[in-house]
């Protein structure tokens, strides 16, 4: 595992998603993402028991079947991805993002040269946005 403040100063130079796609969903969903930073290499973004977010230096793996549940596909980040608008630049500042309801940590606010991102933990749905939901603020 890595801490958060690691990624600060580091420039984005890549995004890799894994992606659970199966036959009854309109759209696959978000399993992992990596991004590359500069210095550090490629960092894993993955929901936690605990409602955060877990970053950990990881090799992005392979594409794997499920069976009847569907299929992991792994690959770079589309340019339509929000992340991807971020390639070239550095993360300037992370910052916590906290649900007062939960009173819990569901992720994190990546802020760059020019914009920002979240990365929520949603009931462990990863999900990249630029929004926040009600009762949720950033430290």
């Amino acid at each position: 595992m890595i801490s958060a403040d690691e990624l600060v100063g580091r420039r984005l130079e890549q995004v890799t998603l894994s992606l659970h796609a199966h036959s009854i969903a309109d759209e696959p969903s978000l399993v992992h993402m990596w991004l590359h930073m500069g210095g550090l290499g490629p960092v894993r973004f993955h929901t936690a028991p605990d409602d955060s977010i877990e970053l950990a230096l990881d090799q992005p793996y392979g594409d794997y079947d499920m069976d009847e549940y569907g299929r992991v596909v792994v690959a770079p980040a589309p340019s339509a991805f929000l992340i991807s608008g971020f390639l070239g630049q550095s993360i300037r500042a992370v910052r916590h993002i906290v649900d007062r309801h939960l009173d819990a940590e569901i992720g994190l606010l990546l802020e760059f040269d020019r914009g920002r991102v979240r990365v929520l933990n949603l009931a462990d749905e990863l999900v990249v946005t630029d929004a926040l939901p009600d009762g949720v603020s950033a430290r």
